[in-house]
């Protein structure tokens, strides 16, 4: 096979009976920048006959989802045709072209064996299965995330809460509920990096560090000494009404276990504790 750049007609999606295809070459082209030594299928004719191998071949073949071309065939019944097709043939040396839709190149990547293409078969194979085993109108799990992630952001902005906290607490309500960790976007989030400063809430144990102190024990005691924090009956801390304007209830979620504890508005607790010498005027 001739090396094909980007722009060859072999490279380009082919229109055919009002569906799209793409060509053999293309596939074979991805399928070799794929593997990291070449694959096993190095000549595009060994390519042919993994595709020709896949057992419902005569199936696809029929329902149109694969398509052979032959040069002498196309040059003798359709002169139209031939016109849009000539490049390709050209740049085929005149040989067949196979063309496959997505229907085929999804049945396809089931039997290479570079790495991409084991991967893209798993996903496949593992949403076929949910598909296969959830019951009639259950969501998979991206699906929940997803509805959940807009439930939250949309009442995040009823109630006109900062975006970074909402989002916060969504991730770790959609972990808990679905079992989908939306930690990595979201520290990539926009909204994460844009925090005011009189915003920024932390918890006890990022406080203790953040303020010098010793841990988060420390933390507690202090807020408790300045009002602004007790413990009820079941040992939890709650904001006292002083305290409550600088805090919020923040979910926390570990294994199976879950609850409430509150988060503290960094600046508030600084400029607090300064004036009631907890730490020192100079800390931060």
């Amino acid at each position: 096979m001739p090396n094909l750049t980007p722009q060859s007609p072999l490279m380009q999606p082919v229109q055919w009976q009002g569906q799209e295809y793409f060509t053999s070459q293309y596939f074979h082209a991805h399928y070799l920048a794929n593997s990291p030594y070449g694959g096993k299928y190095r000549q595009h004719s060994n390519f042919l006959r993994v595709i020709r191998a896949i057992p419902a071949y005569a199936i696809y073949v029929n329902h149109a989802d694969i398509v052979e071309l032959d040069w002498s065939r196309i040059k003798a019944e359709a002169n139209q045709i031939l016109i849009y097709l000539k490049p390709l043939f050209e740049a085929a040396g005149h040989h067949p072209l196979t063309l496959l839709n997505a229907t085929a190149q999804l049945a396809l990547i089931h039997h290479l064996d570079d790495e991409l293409s084991q991967q893209n078969s798993v996903v496949t194979n593992t949403n076929a299965a949910r598909q296969l085993t959830r019951k009639p109108g259950a969501l998979l799990p991206e699906e929940a995330a997803q509805r959940k992630l807009n439930a939250w952001l949309q009442m995040g902005l009823m109630l006109k809460a900062p975006e970074h906290i909402v989002q916060q607490e969504a991730a770790k309500q959609i972990e808990h509920d679905t079992g989908i960790n939306l930690r990595p976007l979201l520290s990539a989030a926009p909204a994460q990096d844009n925090i005011k400063p009189e915003e920024k809430m932390l918890e006890p144990s990022d406080l203790s560090t953040a303020l010098g102190l010793k841990s988060g024990a420390m933390v507690n005691k202090g807020l408790e000494h300045i009002g602004w924090q007790v413990q009820n009956i079941s040992k939890e801390w709650e904001a006292t009404p002083t305290g409550e304007p600088h805090s919020m209830r923040h979910a926390w979620i570990k294994g199976p276990k879950s609850g409430y504890n509150l988060k503290w508005n960094i600046q508030s607790v600084t400029d607090a504790f300064k004036a009631h010498g907890i730490i020192s005027a100079d800390a931060i």
